[in-house]
């Protein structure tokens, strides 16, 4: 009766820690909708208010952002949403990281033309458990942070090596520089220390919130840390190698 009631009592601590993250996740949620609503609400009344036709344009247009930023952030929580009830039935195959990597960086150096992106490959194979595609899609969210984050002019730089048995998958990318509260806090949902691409495009962090869920599906984990350089930030994946 012993390990039915160990199993119990993991499966319980699983399935609260799961309740705990999603509520958790709704409370993140409900307090990033809270200004685009009341944007839209507020440009809506001074609407109905506005003396003239140029006013009434200004409020149309404010009210219009709110609306796009409500948009944005509802398609970002939905991807996460998605994918955390994705990877709950998601299949693990055995497959080599290295021409993953070496694909998406080739697909990069296209979609980033202006950010020079310099690789670091392993000469031979370097397995792993889990799911390409979401390999791709990690690597997809890693370097989108760093070229947001990246100083003008500067390069990325995206390497994967095996150190003592892990597969280890950095991004690298001058730049700002973390805080020292903020290292530890970086992958969960809606946190991001990053300034704005764009004016009106919500920066929810939910895209390294992405990124460690799907490192945890592989088993492994996820940091972020200055540069000893201190000019720049390294993201680091690392997960456990499967060996033949």
């Amino acid at each position: 009766m012993a390990p039915l009631g160990g199993s119990g009592n993991a499966l319980s601590g699983g399935v609260g820690a799961l309740i705990g993250r999603e509520r958790r996740f709704a409370a993140d949620a409900a307090h990033e909708l809270r200004t685009p609503i009341a944007v839209v609400r507020s440009s809506l009344e001074n609407l109905q208010l506005a003396p003239s036709q140029q006013e009434s344009r200004l409020y149309i247009a404010r009210a219009e952002e709110g609306l796009a930023r409500l948009n944005t952030i509802l398609q970002r929580m939905t991807e996460a949403s998605r994918l955390e009830q994705g990877l709950r039935s998601a299949e693990r195959e055995r497959y080599d990281l290295v021409p993953v990597v070496r694909g998406c960086v080739e697909g990069y150096r296209l979609a980033y033309p202006n950010t020079r992106i310099a690789l670091s490959l392993p000469e031979r194979r370097l397995d792993i458990e889990g799911s390409p595609d979401l390999a791709a899609q990690l690597l997809d969210k890693l370097v989108e942070n760093s070229v947001d984050c990246c100083g003008a002019g500067e390069s990325i730089r995206v390497s994967l090596e095996e150190q003592g048995g892990e597969a280890v998958l950095s991004v690298e990318n001058k730049g700002p520089l973390l805080p020292e509260d903020m290292q530890g806090r970086l992958f969960e949902s809606m946190v991001s220390v990053r300034g704005e691409r764009r004016p009106g495009a919500p920066h929810l962090g939910l895209g390294l919130y992405v990124a460690r869920l799907i490192v945890e599906f592989h088993g492994g984990s996820i940091s972020a840390a200055n540069l000893p350089s201190a000019d720049g930030v390294a993201v680091c994946a690392r997960f456990p190698v499967a060996w033949r």
